[in-house]
């Protein structure tokens, strides 16, 4: 399985032996008001906590502030480039990058850490369970009954999941729009880890996602540049830091 690494997934969590406890607001699903958690010296002492027993960990995410507003910043200019695409370009091309971006803009991201979650595992694995400092934000809840469909395509949404069905069949009920890519998909997973996925007839491969994934259909391949590359990873980068709906 690839993950794209980079900045935006760097562990901000301290290590430093002075430091102070960290403050974490807690969102579970179906609670109208995040519990804010005080004194959390470690990473145990908030997904250890009983009443997060019932968390489905894979799709949960904890977030820093400092980070969180640095990858806001990072949105506000990715929606930035997709408008000065979409006026570069004309007719069914210009209505797919705006459609694109409106898909976009409707995601809430925040400063993601690149962490395994699950209690169990902060409690055994060597550097688990770093020390915490700072504000931080956690979303968690039950496993999910849906993946999402993000992209230059037909019929974007949410769309119900069903124990293996893969990729391809979850994009065969819809059509690539002008400018998408025909051969390749992405699957960001709940944890954020990525995966490049062949979908064409010619190449395709069997790959189920897991529920609470998102499938991505980026923009084709340039013939003379790599900007549409670039964009794809910025895209892929934003929805690997959406908050859990």
């Amino acid at each position: 399985m690839r993950t794209l690494c980079g900045v935006a997934f760097s562990i901000s969590l301290a290590l430093s032996q002075a430091h102070a406890a960290g403050t974490v607001n807690v969102y579970v699903s179906g609670d109208s008001k995040a519990k804010t958690l005080t004194n959390a010296a470690h990473l145990i002492d908030v997904v250890g906590q009983p009443r997060l027993a019932q968390s489905w960990w894979p799709g949960a995410v904890i977030s820093e502030r400092q980070a969180t507003a640095a990858q806001e910043q990072r949105q506000q200019s990715l929606l930035a480039q997709l408008d000065a695409l979409a006026g570069e370009e004309s007719g069914d091309s210009a209505a797919a990058v705006s459609a694109l971006r409106r898909q976009l803009q409707e995601i809430r991201v925040t400063g993601r850490q690149k962490v395994n979650l699950d209690p169990d595992y902060v409690r055994v694995a060597s550097g688990a369970n770093p020390p915490l400092e700072g504000e931080y934000s956690l979303w968690t809840g039950p496993q999910p009954t849906t993946i999402t469909v993000v992209g230059l395509v037909s019929q974007p949404g949410k769309k119900a999941f069903t124990p293996g069905r893969d990729v391809v069949s979850y994009l065969d009920e819809m059509s690539v729009l002008s400018g998408g890519d025909k051969s390749y998909a992405w699957v960001i997973y709940p944890n954020g880890d990525t995966q490049k996925v062949p979908v064409a007839y010619w190449n395709r491969r069997h790959v189920e996602p897991m529920p609470g994934s998102v499938i991505f259909v980026g923009f084709a391949p340039d013939l003379w540049g790599a900007r549409n590359e670039t964009l794809n990873a910025d895209i892929i980068d934003s929805l690997t830091h959406r908050i859990p709906e």
